[in-house]
């Protein structure tokens, strides 16, 4: 599966203590190198489960548009959406805001100001 270029990469933080300069790295067994953060092998498995996560909401979406969520709009289904993924251990807040993204996109609805790129969230987007 080709990782889109919008879905998050997550940045590792790290402190190493001591006077001595440091770099925060690891060794990427599949490719023998030093990497900081997840490596792509990583990034492919978060992505393969939040795809499938889009893929289920996108179907419960148009089972319940008419039914279970008839008097909401659909900016108000995925804000609840987004709300009951951030509470679940699943993925990131990042991930779970893109999960979001992607389905309005997959349903042609518009997205949720809660669901904004992390750019936005943090104000570089204009």
């Amino acid at each position: 599966m080709q990782i889109p270029d919008d879905f998050p990469r997550e940045l590792t933080i790290s402190s190493l203590a001591g006077v001595q300069p440091k770099a925060a790295v690891r060794l990427d067994g599949s490719r023998g190198t030093y990497v900081s953060g997840m490596s792509e092998a990583e990034v492919q498995e978060r992505y393969e489960v939040c795809a499938d996560l889009v893929d289920q909401l996108v179907a419960k979406c148009q089972k319940n548009r008419a039914t279970k969520y008839a008097a909401l709009s659909e900016i108000q289904i995925l804000e609840r959406l987004l709300a009951q993924l951030l509470g679940t251990a699943w993925g990131s807040d990042a991930e779970m805001a893109w999960v979001i993204r992607r389905t309005a996109s997959e349903l042609d609805w518009a997205v949720p100001s809660g669901a904004g790129s992390l750019r936005a969230m943090l104000g570089f987007d204009v």
